[in-house]
């Protein structure tokens, strides 16, 4: 995968291309040597899944701009309801929270809400394309339902109010990275790095947070994420925004159960809290080494053998289908003496994805294969909470795992069939 220039999303529209086996298609063209057609089916297997990235990065688009129409559904849903109430009593009780003026206010602000998701796409040069939707066209429903956690996900990583969850999991591995890879130790030596600046890799890292974290540090740091949504977030946060506080968002305006008081989901909250831009290049001076690499973690990081000095991974584990591939990969690129810093649950994202590959293990299991490669420094477990509304009156607790742990001089060995 090509390198951006720090700062700059290194993210060609292959990132989440699909490897495409001999044998899925028919028989050799006659006249054609072997060689020849494995050219051409090559080409074709290419062209193939690029055609496939790019109708999935539209869809992403799609839903990103639908999100006003489809929230405005939720609200006649709500409108609906109140109506349907004949008796005058229920009416009166519910009438602070579902009377015209509130349902007004909530489609203004559902309207704000829509305003910001489609400057995500508008204000991408590569995905201007994709921000009208052609007529008839239906988004998928998987890429609908992730809008709301991109507001969310604002709130977590570029918000005030986000910052105890910030500090509960990104603090410790920040900790972790100073306290065992300190800056300046990769001077010489054989893993040697230009300015002597160690390099750190934070998988599955959002909307980029963690990563800017660790280049504000003084690391040469590279982000790495799958999800579209998430990466149109972070080259808005980290490439357009234009100063602390610039835009308010409405994250929890149709979540209307848990509340504590009336208008609580009315609530704003002014993103980012701190202006990217203005910490790593103030005054337009390039101070620190950010990047980010779109795409699937083994595949895009399988080729780099002891290229990292760090990788940091929060609730990134259990993302995995096969997450021995996710282990061995991070075993394959860290430089022998170099650090895993890892909190998160075994959640396991695939687990009830119908038709998916999921390998579901304990710790107890997945410890053994850990210390194969790893020697555990710390190990701990923390609580945690995840794109939490800190004013909700219910909050799901994580007992993650903590741990750091520095890579020995076993040889990767082993592997597994592709499953992403």
């Amino acid at each position: 995968r090509p390198q951006a220039p720090p700062h700059q999303h290194a993210e060609g529209k292959g990132g989440h291309g699909h490897e495409c086996g001999r044998g899925r298609h028919g028989r050799q063209a006659a006249g054609s040597s072997e060689e020849e057609d494995g050219e051409d089916y090559d080409d074709d297997c290419e062209d193939s899944a690029f055609e496939e990235d790019m109708q999935h990065f539209a869809d992403v688009c799609y839903s990103l701009v639908r999100y006003s129409s489809d929230a405005a559904g939720e609200l006649r849903w709500f409108e609906e309801a109140f109506e349907n109430l004949k008796d005058p009593n229920d009416r009166e009780l519910l009438a602070p929270t579902m009377n015209p003026r509130v349902l007004k206010e909530m489609r203004a602000r559902v309207a704000e809400n829509g305003a910001f998701l489609k400057m995500l796409v508008e204000s991408d040069e590569e995905a201007r394309q994709f921000s009208v939707i052609p007529e008839g066209y239906q988004v998928q429903e998987r890429n609908s339902v992730k809008v709301h956690t991109v507001l969310r996900q604002f709130v977590r990583d570029w918000a005030a109010e986000g910052a105890p969850e910030r500090e509960s999991q990104y603090g410790c591995l920040l900790r972790a990275l100073e306290k065992y890879i300190p800056l300046g130790c990769a001077t010489s030596g054989p893993y040697a790095r230009p300015g002597g600046k160690p390099q750190v890799l934070t998988p599955g890292s959002g909307l980029a947070r963690l990563p800017f974290e660790v280049a504000r540090m003084g690391y040469r740091v590279q982000g790495n994420e799958f999800s579209y949504h998430m990466l149109q977030g972070s080259k808005w946060v980290l490439n357009e925004s234009t100063g602390p506080d610039s835009h308010v968002i409405y994250p929890f305006i149709l979540s209307l159960e848990h509340r504590r008081g009336a208008t609580d989901h009315m609530r704003g909250t002014r993103i980012p809290d701190i202006w990217p831009s203005g910490v790593l290049c103030p005054q337009g001076a390039q101070t620190a080494e950010l990047s980010m690499c779109a795409g699937e973690f083994v595949e895009v990081y399988s080729p780099q053998e002891k290229a990292w000095d760090a990788v940091l991974t929060c609730f990134f584990l259990d993302t995995a289908k096969n997450i021995f591939l996710y282990i061995r990969t991070i075993a394959h690129i860290i430089r022998p003496g170099g650090l895993w810093a890892n909190i998160g649950p075994l959640l396991y994202h695939y687990a009830d994805v119908e038709d998916e590959i999921s390998v579901e293990l304990s710790w107890e299991e997945l410890r053994p294969f850990v210390c194969k490669y790893f020697d555990f420094l710390e190990e701990e477990t923390r609580e945690a909470h995840y794109t939490m509304n800190p004013g909700a009156l219910m909050r799901t607790v994580f007992r993650c795992l903590f741990f750091t742990a520095r890579r020995n001089s076993f040889p990767v060995s082993g592997s597994s069939a592709p499953v992403y």
